[in-house]
């Protein structure tokens, strides 16, 4: 032992007696290796040596030398730093031997003897693994496409990668040290430092979701799992941004609701409709015999009009289900909205301003411009309500760029042309917990008797069929605008609307009319007779196949119910044409579906239940004189 000892005063009274041997008892087995060096920088002692190194020959030697030597400048000056400050200091060694390399954690400190620094103790520790496996972690820290965070216990973010910044739109230096509840939703701060509570009780917490606040404004929802770690006490979690799965999600339960509710309307829109048109065509009817009787006409005008809105209703009910037959052309949004205009200021009370602002050169969508007015109107009426008096109502055209996923499902995307609609009102704005619901069916914030909750529902229907998109933005007490976006056209707008003639003239032709709706026969075949018409009547479509190979003389025209039972109105007019090529058709229908409509003949045209019986009379006159 003596040899690894040199005397050398004032260190030698510090190692003198039994210090050396309790300094070898301590030290001797040690992992790490353990030297003592006096002021001089010579080794005074070594508890071990790396392979193919003794002892022996290590103490007395120049501690210097033990550092490779591009480290040798840096243990020299940290040496000498401890003893002038007498404050303990580590650097850290990377040494090469063959294709080896090992990292060592070199820490130093002063050894004190009767008031005076004698020396210095020198502990160096192999940290290749340890170094290794932090490098390992940074890395995947770095390069992980899940954003990650370690928190601290009073809820600070101590370190976040760069999947974090980029997902919030920040730069990481711009989140860490800031408490993560100054990026969170309000609404949604209570629920997140409960969840934090519980994991820093030590219970792991996974698929806890809230809202973080992007740099540009927006929230992003994020899905977490989080562990406390018991030695530190922070807190390691992971975060999935989920924004677009809880969207497509919320899509999709829209979808769905609008499929159910479409499927209910589907299902009782033929049988209703038919119920509406008896009623309407009956009322019709007597109207004209009622003439003299101001009571009685004042009561059928009553029973029509609530006939009319019932069958708007049930209209209403198949377009937000997208299940309303669409006749696109191609439309000018400004015309139509500036069209619109009269009937608007009608609505709005005079209390309420309401601007148009057109865009030059606007161009066409392709749309149905029945459709499109009713989209107008739901939003201009929506706005009316929401707003007290006095109050400002602006309608805008736009044309716009938009970029969309392609439909080849690469995932690219495309600039795309759109027009865009808004309108904008200066009302009390919707509050976030409403917004997410205003487009679903039946949902409505007004008072009883004042709205069915189907306008808005509409409105989504209607644009989605017409492949467009709608987006609203609101602030509780600073109004509302509604965006609608429909794809441009490069056809020319060419919408005519041509009116029917109320009092349309009487004809003498004949006329198969195939109805399977007893109440719904009458009205029609008693309406062409008093018209001048001649008239075959089959309760079904056998039967109009039936009449027409009994009936001799000339048969004009076969109107067509498209849903009866055995053999539809399709069905019946593919029969009926091949036995009188020359004869033409108009087909009617309470509610028939795409597959059904999809087969109709081209050139022909469909009534949709309930009709009025005037527009029954001009429809007739107008495809026999074609």
């Amino acid at each position: 032992m003596d040899k690894a000892l040199i005397q050398n005063e004032p260190l030698d009274r510090w190692l003198h007696g039994d210090g050396l041997a309790a300094l070898e008892g301590i030290t001797g087995k040690a992992l790490d290796v353990i030297g003592v060096v006096d002021r001089d920088l010579r080794i005074r002692y070594l508890n071990w040596t790396a392979e193919g190194l003794r002892r022996e020959d290590m103490v007395g030697g120049d501690a210097i030398d033990l550092a490779p030597p591009d480290y040798r400048e840096i243990a020299a000056e940290t040496y000498r730093g401890v003893l002038r400050s007498g404050e303990g200091a580590r650097f850290d060694i990377v040494s090469e031997v063959g294709e080896t390399v090992r990292m060592w954690d070199v820490r130093v400190g002063p050894i004190q003897f009767e008031e005076e620094i004698v020396g210095l103790i020198i502990t160096t520790t192999d940290v290749t693994e340890q170094r290794r496996a932090h490098a390992d972690r940074d890395r995947f820290f770095s390069l992980s496409l899940d954003m990650l965070v370690v928190a601290t216990p009073d809820g600070y973010l101590k370190r976040v990668n760069s999947a974090f910044g980029e997902a919030l739109g920040y730069e990481v230096r711009d989140c860490e040290g800031r408490p993560f509840v100054s990026f969170i939703h309000p609404d949604d701060v209570e629920s997140t430092r409960a969840a934090y509570e519980a994991v820093l009780r030590g219970e792991p917490t996974s698929g806890f979701e809230n809202r973080y606040r992007h740099a540009d404004g927006s929230y992003r929802t994020l899905s977490w799992r989080a562990a406390l770690d018991p030695v530190t006490g922070d807190v390691y979690a992971v975060a999935r941004d989920i924004t677009e799965r809880r969207a497509a999600e919320t899509q999709l339960r829209h979808a769905q609701k609008m499929e159910a509710v479409g499927q209910l309307a589907g299902g009782v829109a033929h049988d209703f409709n038919n119920l509406l048109q008896a009623i309407l065509g009956h009322t019709h009817l007597a109207s004209a015999r009622a003439s003299g009787d101001t009571e009685l006409a004042a009561r059928l005008d009553d029973v029509r009009s609530a006939a009319e809105r019932a069958a708007d209703l049930t209209r209403q009910l198949l377009t937000f289900s997208r299940r309303q037959t669409l006749r696109p052309v191609a439309v000018d949004l400004n015309e139509v909205t500036r069209g619109l205009m009269p009937m608007l200021q009608r609505l709005i009370p005079a209390s309420i301003a309401i601007d148009f602002i057109p865009h030059p050169g606007l161009p066409a969508v392709d749309a149905d411009p029945t459709q499109i007015e009713q989209v107008i109107v739901n939003l201009c009426v929506n706005a009316r309500d929401a707003m007290e008096d006095p109050g400002g109502m602006i309608l805008r055209t736009d044309d716009v760029l938009l970029e969309r996923p392609v439909a080849d499902g690469s995932g690219e995307t495309e600039a795309r042309r759109y027009v865009r609609l808004s309108v904008t009102d200066t009302g009390t704005g919707i509050p976030p917990e409403v917004r997410e619901r205003i487009f679903d069916p039946f949902f409505t914030t007004k008072e009883p008797q004042r709205g069915t909750g189907l306008g808005l529902a509409t409105v989504f229907g209607i644009v989605e069929q017409h492949r467009g998109m709608v987006e609203v933005r609101s602030q509780v007490g600073e109004g509302t605008t509604f965006e609608i976006y429909l794809p441009a056209t490069a056809a020319p707008a060419g919408h005519e609307t041509s009116a029917l003639p109320t009092d349309p003239s009487p004809g003498h032709e004949t006329v198969l009319v195939a109805e399977d709706e007893a109440m719904v026969r009458r009205a029609v075949v008693e309406m062409l007779q008093r018209s001048g018409y001649r008239t075959l009547v089959a309760v079904d479509g056998r039967d109009a196949i039936r009449l027409l190979d009994e009936y001799e003389g000339p048969v004009h025209l076969a109107l067509l119910d498209v849903v009866m039972p055995e053999l539809g109105g399709i069905d019946t007019w593919e029969e009926l044409r091949r036995r009188r090529p020359e004869l033409r058709v108009l087909f009617a229908s309470g509610y028939a579906d795409a597959r059904v409509l999809s087969r109709l003949p081209a050139g022909t045209e469909i009534l949709g239940k309930p009709f009025d019986l005037n527009e029954l009379l001009a429809r007739i006159r107008e495809t026999l004189d074609r």
